[in-house]
């Protein structure tokens, strides 16, 4: 009932020539959570009508291969439809290549220096040389061990922009200000009375004797000041 009801408001919107002019179209904001087990051939086709209605849909799985029991054409649509993409912490190899993926690749530079290699004595060790080597490559925006070690309430970010393109983020979630812990008191240390940052030692730019002063025009200068 809840996919039947979607495809006919998105589809009565499409059709009404009213919804569709610019000063009428309102947004409407569907949130699908656990997306999977709703998930059905043609609501890739839902994806790309809603486009046109001014219909967001904002939809969350655990996995990307949770897709496939639809079908692999299913999972290919779903997934290149978002202009938006969240991630949390997930170790799902398939679902973190995904991710990584659409982040796009930049270019980087590498660099390599030489060590020295010393021994004496079945005692080795190395020192930095002198010369060094730069060259440049192309990885992922997005790293795979950040992605499967993301703390809980920090995740990564795939926004597009009208004018920078695609955004690569990692956003900190605030917790809500209303958990506190019963019983518990915040504390602030004091400050401490003896702080190099609040003590202002200036250089001393007199002359000792006051007849070097006034021959010197420097040491005049320094007077007026």
């Amino acid at each position: 009932m809840l996919r039947q009801n979607s495809r006919l408001v998105v589809g009565s919107r499409y059709e009404s020539k009213e919804e569709r002019q610019p000063e009428n179209r309102q947004r409407v904001s569907v949130v699908m959570d656990e997306f999977a087990p709703f998930g059905y051939q043609n609501f890739s086709q839902i994806l790309n009508t809603a486009r046109g209605t001014n219909t967001a849909f904002l939809f969350s799985m655990q996995s990307v291969p949770q897709l496939l029991k639809v079908g692999k054409g299913f999972k290919e649509d779903v997934t290149s439809a978002p202009n938006s993409k969240f991630m949390l912490r997930n170790q799902e190899e398939e679902t973190a290549r995904y991710f990584i993926q659409a982040s796009a690749e930049h270019q980087v530079k590498r660099r390599t220096q030489s060590l020295v290699r010393h021994q004496l004595f079945g005692w080795e060790r190395f020192e930095k040389g002198l010369s060094a080597s730069e060259r440049e490559e192309r990885e992922y925006r997005a790293q795979d061990e950040r992605i499967k070690n993301l703390p809980l309430g920090q995740m990564q970010i795939l926004m597009t922009d009208n004018t920078k393109g695609t955004l690569y983020q990692h956003l900190h979630v605030r917790p809500p200000q209303d958990i506190t812990l019963p019983g518990f008191k915040w504390e602030l240390l004091p400050r401490l009375r003896h702080s190099l940052a609040n003590e202002q030692r200036g250089a001393n730019l007199r002359f000792k004797t006051p007849e070097v002063a006034e021959s010197s025009p420097w040491g005049r200068k320094i007077g007026r000041r």
